[in-house]
Protein backbone atom coordinates (compact mmCIF):
# COMPACT_ATOMS: atom_id res chain seq x y z
CA UNK A 1 0.00 0.00 0.00
CA UNK A 2 2.80 2.40 0.91
CA UNK A 3 4.63 1.75 -2.36
CA UNK A 4 1.42 2.26 -4.33
CA UNK A 5 0.81 5.59 -2.59
CA UNK A 6 4.38 6.75 -3.23
CA UNK A 7 4.16 5.77 -6.90
CA UNK A 8 0.79 7.51 -7.22
CA UNK A 9 2.17 10.67 -5.58
CA UNK A 10 5.15 10.63 -7.94
CA UNK A 11 2.92 10.36 -10.98
CA UNK A 12 0.70 13.18 -9.67
CA UNK A 13 3.71 15.46 -9.25
CA UNK A 14 4.89 14.58 -12.75
CA UNK A 15 1.40 15.33 -14.07
CA UNK A 16 1.35 18.74 -12.37
CA UNK A 17 4.71 19.62 -13.90
CA UNK A 18 3.38 18.76 -17.35
CA UNK A 19 0.31 20.93 -16.75
CA UNK A 20 2.48 23.99 -16.09
CA UNK A 21 4.20 23.76 -19.50
CA UNK A 22 2.32 25.19 -22.48
CA UNK A 23 1.29 22.92 -25.34
CA UNK A 24 3.40 24.95 -27.77
CA UNK A 25 6.47 24.31 -25.61
CA UNK A 26 5.72 20.58 -25.64
CA UNK A 27 5.55 20.70 -29.43
CA UNK A 28 8.95 22.40 -29.63
CA UNK A 29 10.55 19.92 -27.22
CA UNK A 30 9.07 17.00 -29.18
CA UNK A 31 10.26 18.48 -32.48
CA UNK A 32 13.80 18.70 -31.10
CA UNK A 33 13.65 15.10 -29.88
CA UNK A 34 12.63 13.94 -33.35
CA UNK A 35 15.34 16.00 -35.02
CA UNK A 36 17.92 14.40 -32.71
CA UNK A 37 16.58 10.93 -33.56
CA UNK A 38 16.76 11.65 -37.31
CA UNK A 39 20.35 12.86 -36.98
CA UNK A 40 21.21 9.84 -34.87
CA UNK A 41 19.67 7.58 -37.51
CA UNK A 42 21.90 9.06 -40.22
CA UNK A 43 25.02 8.45 -38.10
CA UNK A 44 23.87 4.99 -37.01
CA UNK A 45 23.20 3.84 -40.58
CA UNK A 46 26.66 4.92 -41.70
CA UNK A 47 28.42 2.90 -38.98
CA UNK A 48 26.22 -0.07 -38.10
CA UNK A 49 25.36 -3.25 -40.01
CA UNK A 50 21.87 -3.17 -38.42
CA UNK A 51 20.17 -0.09 -39.92
CA UNK A 52 18.06 2.38 -37.95
CA UNK A 53 16.09 3.33 -41.07
CA UNK A 54 13.02 1.24 -41.87
CA UNK A 55 13.35 -1.01 -44.92
CA UNK A 56 10.01 0.31 -46.22
CA UNK A 57 11.48 3.81 -46.27
CA UNK A 58 14.21 2.60 -48.61
CA UNK A 59 11.67 0.82 -50.83
CA UNK A 60 9.53 3.95 -51.14
CA UNK A 61 12.63 6.07 -51.84
CA UNK A 62 13.51 3.69 -54.67
CA UNK A 63 9.95 4.09 -55.92
CA UNK A 64 10.40 7.86 -55.85
CA UNK A 65 13.58 7.44 -57.88
CA UNK A 66 11.57 5.51 -60.49
CA UNK A 67 8.96 8.30 -60.60
CA UNK A 68 11.60 10.97 -61.20
CA UNK A 69 13.01 8.81 -64.00
CA UNK A 70 9.58 8.85 -65.67
CA UNK A 71 8.74 5.26 -64.75
CA UNK A 72 6.14 3.70 -62.43
CA UNK A 73 7.03 3.37 -58.72
CA UNK A 74 5.86 -0.24 -58.98
CA UNK A 75 8.92 -0.96 -61.13
CA UNK A 76 10.69 -1.26 -57.78
CA UNK A 77 10.25 -4.82 -56.52
CA UNK A 78 8.05 -5.05 -53.36
CA UNK A 79 6.68 -1.50 -53.81
CA UNK A 80 3.10 -2.04 -52.64
CA UNK A 81 1.97 1.38 -51.47
CA UNK A 82 0.00 4.28 -52.86
CA UNK A 83 2.00 6.27 -55.47
CA UNK A 84 1.38 9.28 -53.19
CA UNK A 85 4.02 7.90 -50.81
CA UNK A 86 6.61 7.86 -53.61
CA UNK A 87 5.67 11.41 -54.62
CA UNK A 88 6.14 12.59 -51.03
CA UNK A 89 9.62 11.08 -50.87
CA UNK A 90 10.93 12.54 -54.15
CA UNK A 91 12.63 15.14 -51.94
CA UNK A 92 14.84 12.30 -50.68
CA UNK A 93 16.37 12.22 -54.17
CA UNK A 94 16.25 15.92 -54.97
CA UNK A 95 17.35 17.39 -51.62
CA UNK A 96 18.44 14.96 -48.89
CA UNK A 97 17.73 11.31 -47.97
CA UNK A 98 16.25 12.39 -44.61
CA UNK A 99 13.57 14.70 -46.06
CA UNK A 100 10.92 11.99 -45.90
CA UNK A 101 11.69 11.40 -42.23
CA UNK A 102 11.28 15.11 -41.54
CA UNK A 103 7.92 15.03 -43.31
CA UNK A 104 6.70 12.04 -41.30
CA UNK A 105 7.97 13.61 -38.06
CA UNK A 106 5.98 16.74 -38.96
CA UNK A 107 2.81 14.66 -39.31
CA UNK A 108 3.73 13.10 -35.98
CA UNK A 109 3.45 16.58 -34.44
CA UNK A 110 0.29 17.36 -36.41
CA UNK A 111 -1.32 14.26 -34.91
CA UNK A 112 -0.59 15.65 -31.43
CA UNK A 113 -2.13 18.98 -32.46
CA UNK A 114 -5.31 17.23 -33.62
CA UNK A 115 -5.43 15.19 -30.41
CA UNK A 116 -5.10 18.37 -28.35
CA UNK A 117 -7.88 20.25 -30.17
CA UNK A 118 -10.23 17.26 -30.38
CA UNK A 119 -9.94 16.34 -26.68
CA UNK A 120 -10.28 20.01 -25.64
CA UNK A 121 -13.39 20.46 -27.79
CA UNK A 122 -15.05 17.26 -26.61
CA UNK A 123 -14.32 17.71 -22.88
CA UNK A 124 -15.53 21.31 -22.98
CA UNK A 125 -18.72 20.32 -24.79
CA UNK A 126 -19.48 17.45 -22.39
CA UNK A 127 -18.83 19.68 -19.40
CA UNK A 128 -21.14 22.43 -20.66
CA UNK A 129 -23.90 19.88 -21.24
CA UNK A 130 -23.41 18.65 -17.66
CA UNK A 131 -23.53 22.20 -16.28
CA UNK A 132 -26.62 23.01 -18.31
CA UNK A 133 -28.36 19.95 -16.90
CA UNK A 134 -27.40 20.86 -13.32
CA UNK A 135 -28.42 24.49 -13.63
CA UNK A 136 -31.77 23.54 -15.10
CA UNK A 137 -32.54 21.75 -11.81
CA UNK A 138 -31.96 25.02 -9.92
CA UNK A 139 -33.79 27.12 -12.54
CA UNK A 140 -30.68 29.25 -13.07
CA UNK A 141 -29.41 30.71 -16.36
CA UNK A 142 -26.45 29.05 -18.05
CA UNK A 143 -23.43 31.22 -18.94
CA UNK A 144 -21.07 29.18 -21.17
CA UNK A 145 -18.17 31.63 -21.00
CA UNK A 146 -17.96 31.45 -17.21
CA UNK A 147 -18.82 27.78 -16.64
CA UNK A 148 -15.21 26.54 -16.86
CA UNK A 149 -14.33 28.45 -13.69
CA UNK A 150 -16.21 25.85 -11.65
CA UNK A 151 -13.86 23.04 -12.69
CA UNK A 152 -10.95 21.80 -10.63
CA UNK A 153 -7.50 21.91 -12.22
CA UNK A 154 -7.29 18.23 -13.19
CA UNK A 155 -10.69 18.26 -14.93
CA UNK A 156 -10.07 21.41 -16.96
CA UNK A 157 -10.32 20.78 -20.74
CA UNK A 158 -7.00 22.57 -21.36
CA UNK A 159 -5.11 20.31 -18.95
CA UNK A 160 -6.73 17.07 -20.07
CA UNK A 161 -6.07 17.95 -23.72
CA UNK A 162 -2.43 18.79 -22.96
CA UNK A 163 -1.82 15.52 -21.10
CA UNK A 164 -3.51 13.51 -23.86
CA UNK A 165 -1.33 15.12 -26.54
CA UNK A 166 1.80 14.56 -24.42
CA UNK A 167 1.03 10.84 -24.24
CA UNK A 168 1.54 10.81 -27.99
CA UNK A 169 4.39 13.32 -28.21
CA UNK A 170 6.58 11.58 -25.61
CA UNK A 171 5.75 8.01 -26.57
CA UNK A 172 9.19 6.59 -27.48
CA UNK A 173 7.72 3.95 -29.79
CA UNK A 174 5.85 6.45 -31.97
CA UNK A 175 8.80 8.87 -32.04
CA UNK A 176 11.22 6.15 -33.13
CA UNK A 177 8.90 4.65 -35.75
CA UNK A 178 8.23 7.99 -37.45
CA UNK A 179 11.92 8.97 -37.46
CA UNK A 180 12.86 5.56 -38.88
CA UNK A 181 10.80 6.56 -41.92
CA UNK A 182 7.52 4.72 -41.43
CA UNK A 183 4.58 6.38 -43.19
CA UNK A 184 1.96 5.06 -40.76
CA UNK A 185 1.79 8.39 -38.92
CA UNK A 186 0.87 10.01 -42.27
CA UNK A 187 -2.19 7.78 -42.67
CA UNK A 188 -3.00 7.97 -38.93
CA UNK A 189 -3.25 11.76 -39.24
CA UNK A 190 -6.13 11.42 -41.71
CA UNK A 191 -7.87 8.84 -39.50
CA UNK A 192 -7.87 11.29 -36.59
CA UNK A 193 -8.82 14.15 -38.92
CA UNK A 194 -11.89 12.14 -39.97
CA UNK A 195 -12.89 11.62 -36.32
CA UNK A 196 -12.27 15.30 -35.58
CA UNK A 197 -14.47 16.48 -38.45
CA UNK A 198 -17.31 14.11 -37.54
CA UNK A 199 -17.32 15.22 -33.89
CA UNK A 200 -16.88 18.86 -34.91
CA UNK A 201 -19.99 18.60 -37.09
CA UNK A 202 -22.06 17.88 -33.97
CA UNK A 203 -21.06 21.28 -32.53
CA UNK A 204 -21.30 23.30 -35.78
CA UNK A 205 -24.91 23.04 -36.89
CA UNK A 206 -24.54 25.70 -39.60
CA UNK A 207 -21.80 23.87 -41.55
CA UNK A 208 -22.28 20.30 -40.32
CA UNK A 209 -23.01 18.77 -43.73
CA UNK A 210 -19.87 20.30 -45.24
CA UNK A 211 -17.82 19.06 -42.29
CA UNK A 212 -19.23 15.56 -42.73
CA UNK A 213 -18.53 15.70 -46.46
CA UNK A 214 -14.93 16.76 -45.68
CA UNK A 215 -14.70 13.84 -43.24
CA UNK A 216 -15.76 11.57 -46.09
CA UNK A 217 -13.04 13.02 -48.32
CA UNK A 218 -10.43 12.37 -45.62
CA UNK A 219 -11.75 8.86 -45.07
CA UNK A 220 -11.61 8.07 -48.79
CA UNK A 221 -8.02 9.32 -48.96
CA UNK A 222 -6.86 7.24 -46.00
CA UNK A 223 -8.52 4.09 -47.42
CA UNK A 224 -6.56 4.77 -50.58
CA UNK A 225 -3.36 5.06 -48.53
CA UNK A 226 -3.97 2.03 -46.29
CA UNK A 227 -6.84 -0.46 -46.49
CA UNK A 228 -7.37 -0.96 -42.73
CA UNK A 229 -9.42 2.28 -42.18
CA UNK A 230 -12.12 0.66 -44.33
CA UNK A 231 -13.04 -1.25 -41.16
CA UNK A 232 -13.95 2.06 -39.46
CA UNK A 233 -16.61 2.88 -42.07
CA UNK A 234 -19.53 1.25 -40.27
CA UNK A 235 -18.78 3.08 -37.01
CA UNK A 236 -18.53 6.42 -38.84
CA UNK A 237 -21.80 5.72 -40.62
CA UNK A 238 -23.69 4.69 -37.47
CA UNK A 239 -22.40 7.71 -35.51
CA UNK A 240 -24.39 9.95 -37.87
CA UNK A 241 -27.63 8.06 -37.35
CA UNK A 242 -30.68 9.83 -35.96
CA UNK A 243 -31.97 6.67 -34.25
CA UNK A 244 -30.48 3.72 -32.38
CA UNK A 245 -29.87 0.37 -34.04
CA UNK A 246 -31.33 -2.29 -31.75
CA UNK A 247 -32.44 -5.07 -34.12
CA UNK A 248 -31.22 -6.55 -37.43
CA UNK A 249 -34.18 -4.81 -39.09
CA UNK A 250 -33.01 -1.45 -37.71
CA UNK A 251 -29.54 -2.18 -39.06
CA UNK A 252 -30.81 -2.99 -42.56
CA UNK A 253 -32.95 0.14 -42.54
CA UNK A 254 -29.91 2.22 -41.61
CA UNK A 255 -27.99 0.81 -44.57
CA UNK A 256 -30.83 1.02 -47.10
CA UNK A 257 -32.21 4.41 -46.06
CA UNK A 258 -29.35 6.74 -45.06
CA UNK A 259 -30.16 10.17 -43.70
CA UNK A 260 -28.70 13.37 -45.14
CA UNK A 261 -25.62 13.30 -42.91
CA UNK A 262 -24.85 9.67 -43.75
CA UNK A 263 -25.33 10.41 -47.44
CA UNK A 264 -22.78 13.26 -47.23
CA UNK A 265 -20.26 10.93 -45.58
CA UNK A 266 -20.73 8.16 -48.17
CA UNK A 267 -20.63 10.65 -51.05
CA UNK A 268 -17.40 12.26 -49.82
CA UNK A 269 -15.76 8.87 -49.22
CA UNK A 270 -16.66 7.50 -52.65
CA UNK A 271 -15.66 10.69 -54.50
CA UNK A 272 -12.26 10.76 -52.81
CA UNK A 273 -11.53 7.04 -53.12
CA UNK A 274 -12.71 6.78 -56.73
CA UNK A 275 -10.85 9.94 -57.76
CA UNK A 276 -7.51 8.73 -56.40
CA UNK A 277 -8.01 5.17 -57.64
CA UNK A 278 -9.04 6.25 -61.15
CA UNK A 279 -6.21 8.79 -61.41
CA UNK A 280 -3.50 6.29 -60.55
CA UNK A 281 -5.12 3.51 -62.57
CA UNK A 282 -4.99 5.75 -65.63
CA UNK A 283 -1.30 6.41 -64.92
CA UNK A 284 -0.07 2.96 -63.92
CA UNK A 285 -2.75 0.51 -65.05
CA UNK A 286 -3.62 -2.87 -63.58
CA UNK A 287 -0.26 -3.19 -61.84
CA UNK A 288 -1.30 -0.37 -59.49
CA UNK A 289 -4.63 -2.10 -58.63
CA UNK A 290 -2.91 -5.38 -57.86
CA UNK A 291 0.10 -4.08 -55.90
CA UNK A 292 -1.69 -1.35 -53.91
CA UNK A 293 -4.97 -3.19 -53.21
CA UNK A 294 -5.40 -6.84 -54.24
CA UNK A 295 -1.98 -8.02 -53.04
CA UNK A 296 -2.88 -7.23 -49.43
CA UNK A 297 -5.87 -9.61 -49.57
CA UNK A 298 -3.78 -12.56 -50.76
CA UNK A 299 -0.57 -11.70 -48.93
CA UNK A 300 1.30 -14.56 -47.27
CA UNK A 301 4.35 -13.48 -45.29
CA UNK A 302 6.45 -16.33 -43.91
CA UNK A 303 8.96 -13.94 -42.36
CA UNK A 304 8.76 -13.85 -38.57
CA UNK A 305 6.33 -11.32 -37.14
CA UNK A 306 4.01 -10.89 -34.15
CA UNK A 307 0.99 -12.42 -35.89
CA UNK A 308 -0.80 -15.47 -34.52
CA UNK A 309 -0.89 -16.75 -38.12
CA UNK A 310 2.88 -16.63 -38.67
CA UNK A 311 3.66 -20.27 -37.87
CA UNK A 312 0.68 -21.46 -39.94
CA UNK A 313 1.94 -19.53 -42.96
CA UNK A 314 5.52 -20.70 -42.45
CA UNK A 315 4.77 -24.39 -41.99
CA UNK A 316 2.01 -24.75 -44.58
CA UNK A 317 3.11 -26.01 -47.99
CA UNK A 318 1.64 -24.46 -51.11
CA UNK A 319 -0.55 -27.50 -51.83
CA UNK A 320 -1.87 -27.73 -48.28
CA UNK A 321 -2.61 -24.02 -48.16
CA UNK A 322 -4.53 -24.12 -51.45
CA UNK A 323 -6.69 -27.05 -50.31
CA UNK A 324 -7.66 -25.54 -46.96
CA UNK A 325 -7.33 -21.83 -47.84
CA UNK A 326 -11.06 -21.06 -47.74
CA UNK A 327 -11.71 -22.81 -44.43
CA UNK A 328 -8.59 -21.34 -42.83
CA UNK A 329 -9.47 -17.82 -43.97
CA UNK A 330 -13.01 -18.24 -42.62
CA UNK A 331 -11.82 -19.48 -39.23
CA UNK A 332 -9.35 -16.61 -38.91
CA UNK A 333 -11.45 -13.79 -40.32
CA UNK A 334 -14.89 -14.64 -38.87
CA UNK A 335 -14.01 -13.88 -35.19
CA UNK A 336 -12.34 -10.62 -36.25
CA UNK A 337 -15.36 -9.37 -38.19
CA UNK A 338 -17.79 -10.49 -35.47
CA UNK A 339 -15.80 -8.45 -32.93
CA UNK A 340 -15.65 -5.42 -35.23
CA UNK A 341 -19.41 -5.62 -35.84
CA UNK A 342 -20.06 -5.88 -32.09
CA UNK A 343 -17.77 -2.95 -31.25
CA UNK A 344 -19.21 -0.78 -34.04
CA UNK A 345 -22.79 -1.40 -32.88
CA UNK A 346 -21.92 -0.97 -29.18
CA UNK A 347 -19.73 2.15 -29.31
CA UNK A 348 -20.10 3.54 -32.84
CA UNK A 349 -23.65 4.84 -32.55
CA UNK A 350 -22.66 7.87 -30.45
CA UNK A 351 -20.12 10.48 -31.41
CA UNK A 352 -19.09 10.76 -27.76
CA UNK A 353 -17.85 7.14 -27.82
CA UNK A 354 -16.67 7.18 -31.45
CA UNK A 355 -12.91 7.61 -30.65
CA UNK A 356 -13.00 4.60 -28.31
CA UNK A 357 -14.86 2.59 -30.94
CA UNK A 358 -12.25 3.36 -33.61
CA UNK A 359 -9.47 2.55 -31.13
CA UNK A 360 -10.92 -0.88 -30.30
CA UNK A 361 -11.60 -1.70 -33.97
CA UNK A 362 -8.00 -0.76 -34.85
CA UNK A 363 -6.74 -2.82 -31.90
CA UNK A 364 -8.71 -5.87 -33.06
CA UNK A 365 -7.67 -5.48 -36.71
CA UNK A 366 -3.98 -5.38 -35.74
CA UNK A 367 -4.26 -8.27 -33.27
CA UNK A 368 -5.97 -10.53 -35.81
CA UNK A 369 -3.97 -9.39 -38.84
CA UNK A 370 -2.07 -12.00 -40.85
CA UNK A 371 1.08 -9.86 -40.56
CA UNK A 372 1.87 -7.76 -37.45
CA UNK A 373 4.97 -5.59 -37.10
CA UNK A 374 5.83 -2.83 -34.63
CA UNK A 375 4.73 0.01 -36.91
CA UNK A 376 1.23 -1.49 -37.05
CA UNK A 377 0.86 -0.56 -33.37
CA UNK A 378 0.66 3.06 -34.55
CA UNK A 379 -2.77 2.26 -35.98
CA UNK A 380 -4.28 2.19 -32.49
CA UNK A 381 -1.67 4.06 -30.43
CA UNK A 382 -2.51 7.23 -32.41
CA UNK A 383 -6.16 6.98 -31.30
CA UNK A 384 -5.56 5.86 -27.70
CA UNK A 385 -4.86 9.42 -26.35
CA UNK A 386 -8.36 10.44 -27.46
CA UNK A 387 -9.80 7.92 -24.98
CA UNK A 388 -7.53 8.36 -21.95
CA UNK A 389 -10.01 10.49 -20.04
CA UNK A 390 -12.53 7.65 -20.24
CA UNK A 391 -10.26 5.21 -18.39
CA UNK A 392 -10.53 6.86 -14.97
CA UNK A 393 -11.94 3.59 -13.63
CA UNK A 394 -8.49 2.08 -14.25
CA UNK A 395 -6.20 2.60 -11.26
CA UNK A 396 -2.61 3.72 -11.79
CA UNK A 397 -1.32 0.35 -10.63
CA UNK A 398 -3.54 -1.59 -13.07
CA UNK A 399 -2.68 0.78 -15.93
CA UNK A 400 1.04 0.26 -15.33
CA UNK A 401 0.46 -3.49 -15.04
CA UNK A 402 -1.28 -3.61 -18.44
CA UNK A 403 1.50 -1.54 -20.04
CA UNK A 404 4.23 -3.76 -18.58
CA UNK A 405 2.31 -6.87 -19.65
CA UNK A 406 2.06 -5.57 -23.24
CA UNK A 407 5.78 -4.70 -23.34
CA UNK A 408 6.77 -7.99 -21.73
CA UNK A 409 4.80 -9.98 -24.31
CA UNK A 410 6.73 -8.17 -27.05
CA UNK A 411 10.06 -8.72 -25.31
CA UNK A 412 9.37 -12.45 -24.99
CA UNK A 413 8.73 -12.57 -28.74
CA UNK A 414 11.84 -10.51 -29.56
CA UNK A 415 14.17 -13.01 -27.88
CA UNK A 416 13.51 -15.97 -30.26
CA UNK A 417 13.24 -13.51 -33.17
CA UNK A 418 16.73 -12.21 -32.35
CA UNK A 419 18.11 -15.75 -32.07
CA UNK A 420 16.65 -16.59 -35.49
CA UNK A 421 17.73 -13.38 -37.24
CA UNK A 422 21.23 -12.91 -35.83
CA UNK A 423 22.22 -16.30 -34.37
CA UNK A 424 20.55 -18.45 -37.07
CA UNK A 425 18.85 -20.62 -34.46
CA UNK A 426 15.89 -22.73 -35.59
CA UNK A 427 13.44 -20.96 -33.28
CA UNK A 428 10.37 -20.84 -35.54
CA UNK A 429 8.19 -22.89 -33.18
CA UNK A 430 9.29 -20.70 -30.27
CA UNK A 431 8.34 -17.58 -32.26
CA UNK A 432 4.97 -19.13 -33.05
CA UNK A 433 4.37 -19.87 -29.37
CA UNK A 434 5.28 -16.30 -28.35
CA UNK A 435 3.00 -15.00 -31.10
CA UNK A 436 0.16 -16.92 -29.43
CA UNK A 437 1.15 -15.47 -26.04
CA UNK A 438 1.12 -11.96 -27.52
CA UNK A 439 -2.32 -12.61 -29.04
CA UNK A 440 -3.77 -13.78 -25.71
CA UNK A 441 -2.16 -10.81 -23.94
CA UNK A 442 -3.78 -8.37 -26.36
CA UNK A 443 -7.13 -10.08 -25.84
CA UNK A 444 -6.83 -9.68 -22.07
CA UNK A 445 -5.84 -6.00 -22.40
CA UNK A 446 -8.81 -5.32 -24.68
CA UNK A 447 -11.16 -6.99 -22.17
CA UNK A 448 -9.75 -4.82 -19.37
CA UNK A 449 -10.16 -1.63 -21.37
CA UNK A 450 -13.74 -2.51 -22.31
CA UNK A 451 -14.70 -3.36 -18.74
CA UNK A 452 -13.10 -0.18 -17.32
CA UNK A 453 -14.39 2.24 -19.95
CA UNK A 454 -16.58 5.00 -18.56
CA UNK A 455 -18.03 8.36 -19.50
CA UNK A 456 -16.25 11.56 -18.54
CA UNK A 457 -16.93 12.72 -14.98
CA UNK A 458 -16.31 16.21 -13.61
CA UNK A 459 -15.53 17.63 -10.19
CA UNK A 460 -17.51 20.85 -10.02
CA UNK A 461 -17.34 23.65 -7.46
CA UNK A 462 -21.00 24.45 -6.83
CA UNK A 463 -20.11 27.77 -5.15
CA UNK A 464 -18.46 29.01 -8.33
CA UNK A 465 -21.18 27.51 -10.47
CA UNK A 466 -24.10 29.01 -8.54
Amino acid sequence: MLRTKVASTGWQRFGRQILHISFRTHLLISALIRLVLICYGQIHDSKSAVPYTDIDYKVVTDGARQVLAGDTPFARHTYRYSPIMAYLQTLNILVHPACGKLLYATFDLLIATLIYHLVHMEIKSQYQKTVQHLLSKFNRPHEPDQSLDALDERSHPENIARVSACCWLYNPLTAVISTRGSGDCFSSFFVILTIYLLIRSEHKSSHKHWLIFAAGLAHGLVIHLRLYPLLFSLAYYLSLSSRLTRTPFDFLRQIMRPNKQQFCLVLGTLLSLVAFTWTFYSLYGWQYIYEAYLYHFVRKDSRHNFSLQFLLQYLGSAATVEESALLTKLLLVAPQFCLILYLSLSFGQFRQTLPFCIFTVAFVSVTYNSVVTSQYFIWYLAILPLCLNNFKLLSWSRSIFLLVLWLLAQALWLLPAYLLEFKTWNSFNWIGLQGAVFFVTNGYILEQLLSHYGFTQFKISYRKLL
